[in-house]
Order: C-alpha cells, then sequence, then structure tokens
C-alpha cells in the first residue's frame, strides 16, 4: 500500500486550504452527535482536517505514513497519534465520531478491505457514536480516467498529475513532483496512487452493522448525481 512518505511535504501545498471541507465535516457531526467530545480520523494525513476540531473536540489520528504523521503532529501538539493500518487498527480507546475523508477507503482495492474498515470503525465507537466516510464512486474515477493530465506551480515546485486506466476498475493517479533545488535544477518526486470504487449499493449492504446509514453529498443534501464524491453517515 502506498504511504505518501515521498510526497508528505507537498501533500498541503497540494491539497490547498481544507478549512471549507473540514467545517462541512464538522457540521455533519454536530448534526449527527451534537454531544461528541472525542474525534478519531484513519488515514489522517498530515491533519488538516483534525486541525478544524481540535478547538472542539480531543483529536486522536492514525496513518501509514510517519512522514505524514510528523507533519501531523506539528500542526496538532494536543492530538494523539499511531502508525497503524485503517484495516487492522487496534486502541484501547472508542470515540464518539470517526472519519475516513478525502476518499482514503478508494485507496483500499479489495472490498474484503473495505468491510474490515467498516468493522473496526464500529468496534471503536462509544454507543450512538458516529461514523463518517467518503468515497470517490466509480463514474467520478472513470471521469478522471478520461481527463488529460494536468499541472499546477507549487511556488517553484511543479506538480504533475496524471490518471489512468490501471485495469480491473483501478485508477492509477501518477503524481511528479519537481521540486526546485536552484535556479534550473529540479529533484524529481514520484509515486504511483491506486483508487478503487465499488458500487454503492454494495458498499451500503456492507455497512448493515450500524444501526442507520444515509448517503449524500458532501454539503449534506441527498445525491444529485454520480459524479460528486459520496458522503456516508453511519450511526452505531
Amino acid at each position: 500500500m502506498v504511504t505518501y512518505d515521498l510526497f508528505a511535504k507537498h501533500y498541503d501545498k497540494f491539497m490547498g486550504n481544507r478549512a471549507e471541507h473540514a467545517a462541512q465535516f464538522q457540521r455533519l457531526v454536530k448534526k449527527y452527535h451534537p454531544q461528541a467530545k472525542t474525534v478519531l480520523e484513519l488515514a489522517c494525513g498530515t491533519g488538516s482536517v483534525l486541525q478544524a476540531f481540535e478547538k472542539e473536540y480531543d483529536v486522536s489520528g492514525l496513518d501509514l505514513s510517519a512522514k505524514m504523521l510528523a507533519v501531523t503532529k506539528r500542526k496538532i501538539p494536543s492530538g494523539h497519534f499511531l502508525q497503524q493500518d485503517m484495516t487492522s487498527f487496534k486502541l484501547d480507546q472508542k470515540f464518539d465520531v470517526i472519519l475516513c475523508v478525502f476518499d482514503s477507503i478508494n485507496h483500499l482495492l479489495k472490498f474484503s478491505e473495505w468491510k474490515k474498515v467498516f468493522k473496526k470503525a464500529h468496534q471503536h465507537l462509544n454507543p450512538n457514536g458516529v461514523f463518517i466516510f467518503d468515497m470517490n464512486p466509480e463514474a467520478k474515477l472513470q471521469k478522471l480516467i478520461n481527463e488529460p493530465p494536468w499541472a499546477m506551480a507549487l511556488g517553484k515546485d511543479v506538480m504533475m498529475v496524471d490518471v489512468t486506466n490501471a485495469g480491473r476498475g483501478v485508477s492509477n493517479w501518477n503524481i511528479k513532483v519537481f521540486e526546485h533545488q536552484r535556479k534550473n535544477h529540479y529533484t524529481l518526486y514520484e509515486e504511483n496512487i491506486k483508487e478503487k470504487a465499488f458500487p454503492l449499493d454494495q458498499v451500503k449492504k456492507a455497512l448493515a452493522l450500524y444501526r442507520k446509514v444515509q448517503a449524500m453529498d458532501i454539503i449534506g443534501k441527498r445525491l444529485p448525481t454520480k459524479m460528486n464524491r459520496v458522503v456516508f453517515v453511519c450511526q452505531a
């Protein structure tokens, strides 16, 4: 599994300010669990989402990448962070809210792994706790595959992204970062990150262990199109 270690120091510049998206997840938490006090994020990356929760909640996170977690710990010194796999994590604590956002679950290429995440999250929720995750649906990934490669400037650095079909429903995100050193000299960092989606009906069926499951778009509305990222709110 890709750990994003090579990408860690450029990740925040690439993803931009996530405050708006984090606020949307906060609204979902306040709506579906207004009494929540503890939040765990799976595949927390550099902590951009948890940073928005830090003032009101006791926050924890786990990720496979040690370098991503190093960035997170600098951002949120009061948080609790562990290097663990979201399909097999085991913690001595349960939480009011568990998040797995920004299509992190799409990086798991077997549906059996998705089901492990669903089960592990359920096991680590307090009574009436909420598991919130999002996913890129199949149509969204196909749309990205059909689009041409694109590039963006990251200050003096340059990033190029090419999403291609890797077969069997898998999309491959080839990401190249040209890190400026001096004048016309650059150092190249490259990672290939794979994503896969599964039918929404299959995902909903696998969430049957939760008391109530709702699917919506990121702003909390019913899904208007299969091209949008889908958000699931699962109540234990």
